[in-house]
């Protein structure tokens, strides 16, 4: 919504800079660092990957997912990391397939809602 001003006419705030393309950097890095991770049987460290990746889409989450993120970090830490590994593994992917998917809702990921005649104008 933008700010009311008096005289009928409303105007959007807008950032002076914007920091998408500095955001997308950072996602490309913590991708590649959550796969290295996770190639390599570094749960943890994958996990950590992936809750950096949220708090990059966090902000324009919608509270359904928050709500998923939330419950699926209750389910990773109730599962005995050095006893249960392949259900880590396998929740944790879950994990990242959620995360790849926000992404793409929002915009920011591999999937385009417009079409290349939308975007050029």
């Amino acid at each position: 919504m933008g700010e009311y001003i008096p005289n009928g006419v409303n105007t959007e705030k807008l950032a002076k800079f914007n920091s998408m393309t500095a955001i997308l950097f950072r996602l490309d890095l913590l991708w590649k660092d959550a796969h290295a991770h996770s190639r390599s049987g570094q749960l943890m460290k994958w996990n950590w990957d992936l809750d950096k990746v949220w708090c990059e889409l966090s902000a324009d989450a919608k509270e359904e997912h928050e709500t998923k993120f939330k419950d699926l970090n209750t389910e990773i830490f109730k599962i005995n990391s050095v006893t249960e590994r392949a259900k880590l593994y396998e929740k944790l992917l879950e994990k990242e397939i959620f995360l790849r998917k926000l992404q793409n809702k929002q915009g920011m990921g591999v999937k385009y809602e417009q079409s290349i005649d939308e975007y050029m104008d």
